[in-house]
């Protein structure tokens, strides 16, 4: 079926570009400076902050590292370099206008995407890797634009773009060396891999990873709502079941049932979420009874997972909950809105009103801001984290979360929010606010535009570190730049008090 057939233009949405019936009220009320910590670097996917050490995941392949109590340089050591195993960033990737990349192979989300360590690590050295092995791809992979063609068609699983690797490490001799992989799976287009997505849970106390919906537009196969596939989930994995195993050497799967025809132990994967579309990292949060950030009333103590996504055309969320087995809605919804399509004379249409219909109780974000805020005028969340600490007087125990890029002001720039959390309802919306946030400490040049990638805190929740960048075109390993060069526009900031 066409995306924008009969059924679609019945539930036909009168919300114009010049419009703004979703428009938040976002004020501006905390003030901060961005202060480098590292510079003159790739694109940063994922930031951790382990044993009193940054650790860096750079979007070529580079884990980089640097000591925290070393703030005088900007520079980082090279800790595991994996570009050989991750191949050319933009390969196969289509001309996207409407992104602003009109040339091929200018825009990518594939690479080095997230990095966890062992509870133990200081003692055990063992840590995790997520990213996507490029050059690994079926001999015609589904073509981006599927979902222009049909909307219905599932997955065919002989034809991917990239085979994603979560590999395990360790330390020996104070180098790593690699020990096995745990996950192999293939993905059908080059987007949504789930960007700074792998955590360790204290919870479960063990691994938790995100799969985005595999890619392309809307989830044209509808993997997200598929319970037979692996991406679109949540996924607790088990390292106890996958003691001895190593998958490097198999064929990649994409189901639970191809772990179970390579006698992959069941429950080593466990779907803990699903409807995700392209999820970040998992934050964690112990509640107590009598705990100052806790309304509940409850006894005892619960968990409370923090996840943000990135949105589609008209929504960015963050989803608060205390409980699994959750729906959160896409592909046929993007937050609390049924998912639409954008028309060139900007109307939008709901692309999917069936669908929605016949899943009226999928679980509601906490925190979600619009697109068509003329304001605001955001663009992609790039991730979210609690903020525990005391720098910043009246955040305490709210998220702190960033935006990839507002073009409202002369110089685009990304976008640092804030939003509160009542922890007695989850799936009650918040109030979004806003940091005003000083770059000159950014060293940009007049004009220059900085892209906020990802963000994260230290373990203690005080620090707030983001990743920037300084040009719209990331893709710098195709212009053979050497590490340090001035022509590199990747860095780590802190967010620190103005």
């Amino acid at each position: 079926m066409k995306p924008l057939t009969a059924l679609g233009s019945l539930f036909s949405l009168a919300l114009l570009a010049g419009t703004t019936p979703l428009a938040q009220a976002i004020t501006t009320d905390m003030h901060a400076k961005l202060r480098p910590v590292v510079e003159k670097i790739d694109l940063v996917t994922d930031i951790n902050v382990v044993d009193g050490s940054l650790y860096l995941c750079t979007q070529p392949g580079l884990l980089l590292r640097k000591n925290l109590a070393s703030l005088s340089t900007t520079d980082a050591t090279v800790f595991l370099d994996l570009r050989s195993r991750i191949g050319m960033l933009g390969a196969r990737v289509p001309a996207l206008p409407d992104l602003g990349y009109p040339t091929p192979g200018t825009y990518d989300e594939r690479g080095l995407l997230g990095f966890a360590a062992d509870p133990d690590f200081r003692s055990n050295g063992r840590f995790w890797v997520w990213y996507t092995d490029i050059n690994e791809h079926s001999a015609s992979p589904p073509g981006f634009f599927q979902w222009k063609v049909s909307t219905t068609a599932p997955w065919n699983t002989t034809q991917y773009d990239n085979i994603s690797y979560l590999d395990e490490y360790r330390v020996i001799g104070g180098k790593p060396r690699f020990q096995r992989t745990l996950l192999k799976i293939k993905r059908p287009y080059f987007n949504h891999t789930g960007f700074q997505s792998l955590a360790w849970s204290p919870e479960l106390d063990t691994l938790v990873l995100g799969l985005g919906d595999g890619g392309s537009e809307y989830d044209p196969n509808n993997i997200a709502q598929d319970n037979r596939q692996l991406s679109g989930k949540l996924l607790r994995i088990d390292l106890a079941k996958l003691a001895g195993m190593d998958f490097h050497n198999s064929p990649p799967v994409a189901t639970f049932a191809d772990l179970a025809a390579q006698h992959v132990p069941a429950g080593a994967f466990v779907p803990l979420l699903k409807g995700l579309r392209n999820p970040s990292k998992v934050h964690y949060e112990l509640v107590a009874d009598g705990d100052p950030a806790s309304t509940n009333g409850n006894t005892g103590t619960r968990w409370i997972k923090y996840l943000a996504n990135t949105g589609q055309d008209t929504i960015e969320f963050i989803h608060g909950f205390d409980h699994y087995g959750l729906n959160f809605g896409f592909r046929p919804w993007e937050g609390i809105f049924p998912n639409s399509f954008e028309e060139s004379d900007g109307s939008r249409t709901i692309a999917y009103g069936l669908e929605a219909s016949r899943l009226p109780n999928f679980y509601r974000p906490l925190v979600e801001y619009t697109h068509l805020d003329p304001v605001l005028a955001p663009n992609a969340n790039t991730g979210s984290a609690l903020y525990r600490g005391y720098r910043f007087p009246g955040l305490r125990g709210q998220l702190v979360f960033t935006d990839w890029v507002s073009f409202a002001s002369k110089r685009p720039h990304g976008l640092l929010m804030h939003a509160a959390v009542n922890r007695s309802n989850l799936q009650q919306a918040q109030a979004v606010k806003l940091f005003d946030v000083d770059l000159s400490g950014a060293g940009l040049a007049s004009g220059q535009p900085l892209f906020y990638t990802s963000i994260n805190t230290d373990p203690a929740g005080e620090r707030i570190f983001i990743g920037g960048f300084k040009d719209i075109q990331f893709v710098t390993n195709q212009r053979n730049y050497a590490p340090g060069s001035d022509k590199i526009g990747g860095a780590l900031y802190e967010v620190v008090p103005q």
